[in-house]
């Protein structure tokens, strides 16, 4: 009989595969050859007692297959179980212990291996050793427990409950069912959901720690809560009658305010002006307060309250001595002389200020500081701007009442010109200043008009003083 080539070919490959299939059987399975072979290496079990695990069962890291058992050992204490691992395969040394499982109620038992956390490899001759080992619950054991525990139960009561239960569940099938599906469906969402939970777990452990670290300081705070409420209940009658009160004086803080309101905005405008002319004489304001508590001192010395006066006389002749130079082209005039005379313009004294002399002239005179900035479009209680200009009137020229001769030019003039040359801030309106003569009591007001203190028919009658103080406000 000839056998055809084709056949030849198929029967060939069927003895390659079946070749194949024994050679994996032999070194996978029955261990055949991996000595020599060293395709795993070695880890040690001691076991105080097999558990029913035995030679070629699976040895699985977190339930999946990373090797197999090889031959048991018997020691004086237990036994020593060899498990060859493959060699592609890491399993962490951390704290892991070794537990020994039926993979079904028939035995199949197996060895799992869980380590702690990550770190470090098991390597080839580790020992796991005996503390960090499981053994699963003998058979005969078990059965002796679940024997016990029946025969603790009455029959009769046990007879008596089963037909409790028949008649509880009675016609109850579908609504078990429906329970079961929610179960089911419950149990899929959690699985679904199962690294978020995982995660929230984590996370929840964080924040109890952090609630137990900071402990005590919620202790504190509620003793302080307690603290504070036994406060308030002792002076509970203290507080009733405050509560009480409350409303009175706030409806006449109220009414206070609304019969305020007329005039109070315009006083508030008025003493704006007023703190602005303090601020710019602050530097004198400030030396006339440094010497008044040493001028008061010294009028006690002078009247002690003894029923005496002391007197103290100080010739200070020439000290220090006076300034003459700037003074070269003025004639001396002795005060008996009462004619009509020049004076020199030119007169002044020439020294340094930092002289011994006695420097005289209005360029030793404190320079006054500039008048406190507004907010933009920022206006005074009466509805008037502010002018930033600082501008000097006609005080030495001589007019009567209601005069309102070149007027104009003069306001345009007065204003234009800025107190040491400086520009008022763009955006800015300026606070309008001018020159009085307290000889002819004339004035020039904001209109660029001139007026004179004194008359009924100008500004505020005859409150000469409140015109002079009021003027830049009211115009």
């Amino acid at each position: 009989m000839i056998i055809k080539r084709g056949v030849k070919v198929q029967l060939l490959i069927f003895a390659v595969i079946t070749a194949l299939t024994m050679a994996y059987t032999a070194v996978n399975i029955l261990g055949i050859g991996q000595g020599v072979l060293d395709l795993r290496y070695k880890v040690y079990l001691d076991l105080a007692d097999s558990g029913g695990i035995f030679s070629n069962a699976e040895v699985t890291y977190r339930g999946v297959t990373v090797g197999r058992v090889g031959p048991l050992h018997l020691t004086p204490n237990g036994v020593r179980v060899e498990l060859r691992i493959d060699r592609g395969k890491k399993v962490p040394a951390n704290g892991v212990q070794a537990y020994v499982l039926n993979r079904s109620g028939v035995g199949e038992q197996y060895v799992d291996l869980r380590p702690a956390g990550n770190g470090p490899s098991l390597k080839n001759g580790d020992t796991i050793q005996r503390d960090h080992t499981h053994l699963p619950v003998q058979t005969y054991e078990l059965l002796h427990n679940v024997d016990a525990l029946v025969r603790t139960v009455n029959p009769k009561d046990l007879g008596t409950v089963i037909d409790e239960l028949d008649k509880g569940l009675s016609g109850t099938g579908p609504d078990l069912q429906s329970l079961l599906d929610s179960n089911k469906r419950i149990l899929e969402a959690l699985n679904a959901t199962y690294p978020e939970t995982i995660q929230l777990l984590n996370n929840g452990r964080t924040v109890l720690d952090t609630q137990a670290d900071i402990g005590p300081t919620f202790r504190q705070f509620s003793r302080d809560l307690a603290s504070l409420t036994s406060e308030l209940k002792r002076d509970d009658g203290d507080l009733r009658s405050v509560l009480n009160t409350t409303p009175g004086t706030l409806d006449q803080a109220n009414d206070l305010f609304e019969r305020l309101e007329p005039t109070l905005p315009t006083l508030l405008a008025n003493g704006s002006v007023i703190g602005q002319v303090l601020t710019s004489r602050y530097t004198q304001l400030r030396q006339m307060l440094v010497t008044y508590p040493l001028i008061v001192g010294g009028a006690f010395t002078v009247a002690p309250g003894d029923g005496t006066v002391h007197f103290g006389v100080e010739l200070n002749l020439n000290a220090p001595p006076v300034c003459t130079k700037g003074y070269e082209g003025t004639k001396v005039r002795y005060p008996q002389d009462t004619r009509p005379a020049s004076i020199n313009p030119k007169a002044s004294c020439k020294l340094p200020k930092n002289s011994p002399t006695a420097v005289r002239g209005s360029r030793n005179a404190a320079p006054a500081a500039p008048y406190p900035a507004l907010p933009p479009g920022a206006t005074d209680g009466a509805g008037f701007p502010y002018e930033r200009s600082y501008s000097g009137g006609s005080g030495g020229s001589s007019g009567e009442s209601g005069d309102q001769g070149s007027s104009g030019d003069a306001a345009k003039q007065a204003s234009s010109q800025q107190a040491g040359g400086q520009k008022p801030p763009p955006g800015l309106q300026t606070l309008f200043v001018t020159g009085y003569d307290p000889r002819t009591r004339v004035y020039t007001g904001p209109d660029g008009k001139r007026y004179r203190l004194g008359k009924v028919s100008q500004l505020t009658g005859d409150a000469s003083w409140q015109t002079l103080l009021l003027s830049p406000i009211v115009g």
